[in-house]
Order: C-alpha cells, then structure tokens, then sequence
C-alpha cells in the first residue's frame, strides 16, 4: 500500500488502475468530468471533489479542451488537488464534446499552488504522443488497465 507521508518523492503514482474507466457511458461532457472526478476522489487524490470539479468546469468554460484526435483534457489546477493525477476514460459510444466528437478523455488534476506548470508538463507530453497513430491506437486497443498505465507510466 502506497503511504502518504510528506518526505516520499511522489507518494501516489500520476496514473493508476483506480482512475482508469473502460466502456464508460455517459452523454454529456459534465458527466465525463465527474465520474473520473469520482474516480479521483474515491482514490484520495482530491480534497474537495466540488471544488475541483467546478475548477475543471470553469476551465472548460474559458476554452474548449476537445484537441483533435477524438481526445479531450480536461484539468485544473486547484486547492482541491492533493496529488498530482492523469486519470483516463474510454468511452463506451463517442460523444459531441463542444463541436468535436470525442471517445477517449484524459483528465488531469493538479495541486495549486506547489506544482507550478506541472499540468502544462502533462499536455505537452500528451499532445506530443497523440500526434501519432500508434499512439491512440494502444490507448484504443488496451484491453487492461495495467496496459494504459504501462503506456502512460512515463508521464
């Protein structure tokens, strides 16, 4: 079991099993946003699930985070955050995520303040992998959670 004291280098990895969702219904990008956001809670990632759910939403709100790809980013930087998080969703059935159809979410959470551009570190490296058919494949293929943790293991 993974413990949570302060001298640890990262006392919870970024991505885990817990907040990796296959087949997920939803119909709404709100909807999206709070079951990995449940996700993220039931985990001991978050302080407040509302308060960063309503950061997440609020960002949402400044600018679409559809990218292309059928991907969408969801994230925030808030007080809410404990730890530093790549949660991950592939849906079921695509959904319209702004004017964008969208079938795989990667939501990112991080602590603010203390982790400066860590959430900008995170979306760089993903759009540098998503560019890449091989890529979005194995995100799509994936038949295990410990098989996208493997492929996300180095951010």
């Amino acid at each position: 079991m993974e413990n949570n004291k302060k001298g640890d280098k990262m006392s919870k990895e970024l991505i885990a099993n817990d907040i990796i969702l296959f087949d997920l219904e939803a119909e709404t990008k709100q909807e999206i946003i709070e079951k990995l956001a449940d996700a993220m809670d039931k985990d001991g990632r978050l302080e407040d699930k509302d308060g960063y759910m309503a950061d997440v939403l609020a960002r949402e709100e400044s600018s679409s985070t559809a990218i292309g790809f059928e991907t969408a980013t969801p994230h925030a930087k808030s007080i809410s955050v404990k730890e530093p998080s790549l949660a991950f969703a592939r849906l079921k059935h695509p959904i319209k995520w702004d004017d964008e159809e969208v079938s795989m979410i990667f939501q990112i959470a991080v602590p603010s303040p203390g982790q400066g551009d860590r959430h900008l570190e995170i979306l760089s490296k993903l759009f540098r992998n998503l560019v890449y058919d091989s890529f979005r494949d194995q995100m799509l293929q994936a038949t295990t959670k410990e098989e996208i943790v493997d492929i996300l293991k180095e951010f």
